[in-house]
C-alpha cells in the first residue's frame, strides 16, 4: 500500500508542477528503509521481510517516477542517485524471485502450461492468494520496460521476461474473459479461488504494460491491445451513468488491499491519455473527467475523504479490517488518481464548481 500511496502523491506534485516541500519523499524513504534494512542484498529481499513480493514493484515504480523528475520535485543530485538505486534494487528483488519452472493444469478437458513468472509469496501454496498472480508480474513487466528505457539491456532479462509470461496466456486463450477484461490470474491457474475475477487494478496495469511495452512484438501485447482492454472496462465496469464501478474484493481480509483498483486503473489510463493528446486517435478526456467529477461530488465527512463507490451507487463499506486512518488514506489516494488524470489537459475545466487544479 505504502509504495502505491507514495506514487499517487508524486503524480499530484508532478502534474501540478509542485516541489516536494511537504517532505513526502523523505518520509517515504524512511518507511522503506525501516522495512528493507539489508540494502546491500536486494536479490534477497523477496522472501525476507514479510513483504508480498509485489510491494517491490509498487515501490520501484514510485522511485523511478521521482528519479525522472528530481529538479521539478526539488530533489538534489544525491537524492536522485539514491532514488535510481532503489528503483534498480526493487527490480533485482523481483527478478531474483522469478520461478523458471512450469505449471501445468487441466480445465474442462484442455491442458495448459505456463513457464516462468513470479509468485507473490514464497509461502506454501495453501496460503490464501499465493501463486503467480497478475499484479506481481505486471509490476515486474512494467518496471522492466521503464528501467530498460533509462538504464539499458540489463533490465530486459531474456530468462525472466514479463512479456513472454503474458504472451503464453494470450496464445492459450486464458488471459482475457469473453468481455475482453484480463483475469486476476490466468484462467484455471492452480490455487485460483475466484477464477472469473477481473480486478480493475489489473486492467490498468496490464494496459500500461502493453501500451509502453519494451519487450514484445507488434500485433500482440501492444498499444492496440491496451486500448481494447481500456475500452472493455468502459463498457463493462461502470454504473448507469458511466462512472467506474467495482465490487469489493472477494476476500474479506484483503478488501482494502484491493480497494485501490479504480485508482490504479485511472493512473495508467491517464498516462495513456497523456500520450494520446499528441496522436490522431480519440482521447479518454471525457471518461476521466466524468470519474473525477463523481469522486469530488461524493467525498465523505468533514475531512472530504473520497469514497470507495465513486458514484455513491451503494452504501460505503464500514469494516476494512485496517485502522480507519489507513483505510482513509487508501480510498483518498484512489480517488485522487482520478483527479490527477484530469491534469494538465483539463486543469481549467470545472469539477463541482472548482477547477481540477483547485480540487487538489
Amino acid at each position: 500500500m505504502a509504495g502505491n500511496l507514495f506514487r499517487t502523491a508524486l503524480d499530484s506534485m508532478w502534474k501540478l508542477q509542485l516541489k516536494d516541500t511537504y517532505g513526502i519523499g523523505t518520509d517515504a524513504l524512511a518507511y522503506f528503509y525501516e522495512n528493507i534494512t539489508d540494502t546491500a542484498n536486494p536479490r534477497g529481499w523477496g522472501n525476507t521481510y514479510g513483504y508480498w513480493v509485489d510491494d517491490h514493484g509498487w515501490w520501484g515504480l514510485a522511485f523511478l517516477r521521482t528519479y525522472l523528475s528530481p529538479d521539478q520535485l526539488g530533489y538534489d543530485a544525491d537524492r536522485k542517485t539514491e532514488l535510481a538505486d532503489n528503483a534498480k534494487n526493487c527490480w533485482e528483488a523481483l527478478n531474483a524471485s522469478w520461478d523458471p519452472t512450469a505449471i501445468t493444469w487441466t480445465k474442462e478437458g484442455t491442458t495448459y502450461t505456463i513457464t516462468g513468472g513470479i509468485p507473490n509469496t514464497a509461502k506454501t501454496p495453501d496460503v490464501l492468494l499465493a501463486g503467480r498472480n497478475r499484479v506481481t508480474n505486471e509490476l515486474y513487466w512494467y518496471l522492466s520496460s521503464a528501467l530498460y528505457g533509462n538504464f539499458g539491456d540489463h533490465y530486459r532479462d531474456p530468462n525472466a521476461n514479463g512479456n513472454s509470461f503474458f504472451r503464453q496466456a494470450l496464445d492459450q486463450s486464458i488471459l482475457l474473459n469473453s468481455s475482453g477484461l484480463v483475469y486476476e490470474r490466468f484462467l484455471g491457474l492452480p490455487n485460483t479461488t475466484n477464477p472469473s475475477w477481473t480486478w480493475l487494478g489489473d486492467q490498468g496495469l496490464f494496459a500500461g504494460c502493453c501500451y509502453f511495452n519494451q519487450q514484445g512484438t507488434t500485433g500482440y501485447l501492444d498499444k492496440p491491445k491496451a486500448l481494447k482492454v481500456i475500452n472493455a472496462v468502459q463498457v463493462g465496469q461502470k454504473t448507469s451513468t458511466g462512472v467506474l464501478h467495482e465490487d469489493l474484493a472477494p476476500f474479506t481480509d484483503f478488501r482494502l488491499d484491493y480497494a485501490c483498483g479504480k485508482g490504479t486503473l485511472m493512473r495508467h489510463l491517464s498516462y495513456v491519455n497523456d500520450d494520446l493528446q499528441n496522436q490522431p486517435l480519440p482521447t479518454y478526456d471525457d471518461h476521466i473527467k466524468l470519474n473525477a467529477q463523481a469522486v469530488w461530488k461524493n467525498r465523505q465527512g468533514s475531512d472530504g475523504i473520497f469514497p470507495y463507490y465513486w458514484n455513491a451507487e451503494l452504501p460505503e463499506p464500514t469494516n476494512w479490517i485496517y485502522r480507519p486512518d489507513t483505510a482513509n488514506a487508501v480510498l483518498h489516494a484512489a480517488g485522487l488518481s482520478a483527479i490527477n488524470g484530469t491534469l494538465p489537459w483539463l486543469k481549467n475545466q470545472p469539477i463541482d464548481g472548482q477547477s481540477a487544479a483547485q480540487a487538489h
